[in-house]
């Protein structure tokens, strides 16, 4: 059952022969481009990546070049003659960026990156982020020889539990990580029966082929042994990584290899909508990387949950996403409008300092302070009783806290909508879904 199933699986994640022919192709055009425009400069370059080491996923064909650049370059010169060659090499483009903007383009159909960085002797020395790939890519490319499939194999397995992926949308398993742990377990398989134990302090070294415990799921990167290769992966994730393990482990199924649609669930968010308190903020979207943005689109949803909780509102849950135009929070709150008066607590009544002033300002706003457990305490009018209500305060009062780019488009314009109006505004009912609990989830096998 179990070689079956992976024998299956093989075939929805390595590529054909006409993928590989094609990728073939460009590569070849790439090189003859490269070779002309730089002769005589002293500037090499490297296919790294997972297509120079035969390891992408089927129907994910990108080649990844690295400029690399003399150490006696400014970081502007680098940048500036870096554009220029990834431009003239492509077929068609458009600017991106990371530590350098660097060139995403198309040749033949294939998508390539064109990325400049510091030819470096030592990785501990680096200048900018991306000087550390091609030291990842020379680590790897002989370890990995004969397991490559076994790699397409974890990464189909994450992918189609939506947890590949080291961006901060996906918060997942970069593709690095990955190859380091099939060169540490072997295989595929010996990966998943390894994950089904880890945990949240789980120490893993590549290089000196240890398990250990420490303060958080850590990869040492054996290029850079002070990195963690598994910094961006996030608590969540991980969780979702391990039950998936233990769920494919006892009952191994090609549907842990299939992203599983989710068809006619619209009219069960509606319904779940229209009896629960779940609010929505949306706003524009700021003209920033994805990375940024996701960044910020977290950081404001936690920041008015915050709020919410301040206030007493009970907020359950909340979740974040962008479709590219508009930027959606949303939020789930357990009450909806609070009475009119709330319970503050003053200080103990051995504190007679603090007892004085909070006497003074009670006399002064015309409250009865009174006595309780020890504690001295009022009551007091709400300004806000109602969620929907308190949202809106929030993003009109305390904007900056959505972040730079996201709390400007916030100050500019946005809306909050409630329940079922909310599906008038946004069509992402597998994540509203989820959020809801009305199907899986990430990751989880009906």
């Amino acid at each position: 059952m179990l070689e079956k199933t992976l024998q299956e699986a093989l075939k929805i994640v390595v590529p054909d022969a006409v993928e590989i022919e094609k990728g073939r192709r460009a590569e070849e055009i790439l090189k003859s481009r490269l070779n002309n425009i730089l002769e005589g400069e002293n500037i090499d370059y490297e296919f790294v990546g997972s297509y120079a080491r035969n390891t992408w996923l089927k129907g994910n064909l990108e080649i990844d070049v690295f400029l690399l650049f003399p150490e006696d370059y400014e970081v502007e010169e680098l940048e500036k003659r870096g554009l220029e060659i990834g431009k003239s090499i492509v077929d068609r483009y458009e600017l991106r960026y990371a530590a350098h903007p660097y060139v995403h383009g198309w040749v033949k159909d294939v998508e390539v990156d064109v990325v400049p960085c510091y030819k470096l002797k030592n990785p501990e020395k680096i200048k900018t982020a991306v000087d550390r790939t091609p030291f990842h890519h020379r680590w790897l490319k002989d370890k990995i020889k004969g397991k490559e499939n076994e790699v397409r194999l974890l990464k189909g397995f994450l992918k189609a539990g939506r947890i590949y992926g080291a961006e901060y949308k996906v918060r997942g398993f970069s593709g690095y990580l990955c190859e380091l742990l099939v060169v540490l377990y072997g295989s595929f398989l010996n990966v998943v029966t390894a994950g089904r134990k880890f945990r949240r302090d789980t120490v893993i070294d590549i290089e000196g082929k240890t398990i250990t415990r420490g303060k958080e799921f850590t990869v040492v990167d054996p290029v850079d042994k002070k990195r963690n290769v598994a910094a961006n992966l996030s608590l969540d994730n991980l969780a979702r990584f391990v039950q998936r393990c233990r769920e494919f482990y006892e009952h191994p199924s090609i549907l842990y290899f299939i992203k599983q649609p989710y068809k006619n669930i619209t009219n069960k968010v509606v319904r779940e909508l229209e009896k629960r308190n779940v609010y929505c903020l949306i706003t524009s979207k700021p003209d920033i990387v994805e990375d940024n943005l996701f960044t910020q689109l977290d950081r404001g949803c936690k920041k008015l949950f915050e709020y919410l909780s301040r206030l007493g509102f009970r907020p359950v849950r909340r979740i974040y996403f962008s479709d590219g135009k508009r930027c959606y929070l949303i939020v789930e709150t357990e009450v909806e409008n609070l009475s009119t008066v709330e319970k503050r607590m003053g200080p103990l009544f051995e504190d007679e300092e603090n007892v004085k002033r909070f006497l003074e300002k009670c006399r002064s706003r015309g409250q009865k302070p009174f006595i309780e457990d020890g504690r001295f305490w009022v009551y007091a009018e709400r300004k806000v009783k109602n969620a929907e209500t308190a949202i809106r305060e929030f993003a009109t009062r305390e904007w900056k806290a959505f972040g730079k780019d996201l709390g400007k488009t916030v100050r500019e314009e946005f809306n909050v909508v409630s329940g079922k109006r909310i599906v008038e505004y946004c069509d992402n009912f597998e994540d509203i879904a989820r959020f809801l609990g009305i199907i899986p989830d990430l990751g989880f096998i009906e």
